[in-house]
């Protein structure tokens, strides 16, 4: 998946379950690897890290199409791992930023946890984007989990 701005720019993709071959289908056996190469005017780093779960993937695909429509919940999307940040939309844009693990190496302690971004004008390029992470996400279906309800809901 590829989003860009002005101000930076990132390829987020899906390498594979943190756990391949995990027997127990249950929330760790849906861990994703996920492998981003990001640009911002302070420079480009890449980092590798399990910062999402099949359910927030696909959670954040219908969040960046309604986004596109300007309709994505104005809070944005977080997941159980804030390494990924998406907030917005307002302004005609969201904001994309990166923390922890996914953070650019010259990140300061402290430094707040939206710093390290940029921001993406709403419109057609993020539903290609959600479809961009639909198709990978294929890939990689949720193992097990029958009730699945407490995974996909919006973290508050």
């Amino acid at each position: 998946m590829t989003l860009e701005g002005h101000d930076g720019s990132c390829e987020l993709s899906i390498a594979q379950y943190q756990f391949p071959t995990r027997e127990k289908m249950d929330l760790d056996a849906n861990w994703l690897v996920v492998e981003g190469r990001v640009t911002l005017p302070d420079g480009e780093w890449r980092f590798r890290d399990p910062c999402l779960t099949t359910f927030e993937a696909a959670r954040l695909a219908d969040w960046l199409e309604a986004s596109a429509k300007g309709k994505g919940d104005r809070r944005g999307c977080s997941f159980i791992e804030p390494n990924l940040n998406f907030y917005g939309p307002s302004n005609g844009a969201i904001r994309v930023s990166f923390s922890l693990e996914a953070a650019p190496p010259w990140v300061r302690r402290g430094d707040d946890w939206d710093k390290h971004g940029f921001n993406v004008p709403v419109g057609p390029a993020l539903a290609v984007a959600a479809q961009q992470l639909r198709r990978a996400l294929a890939a990689f279906p949720a193992r097990g989990m029958e009730d699945r309800a407490q995974w996909t809901a919006p973290l508050g």
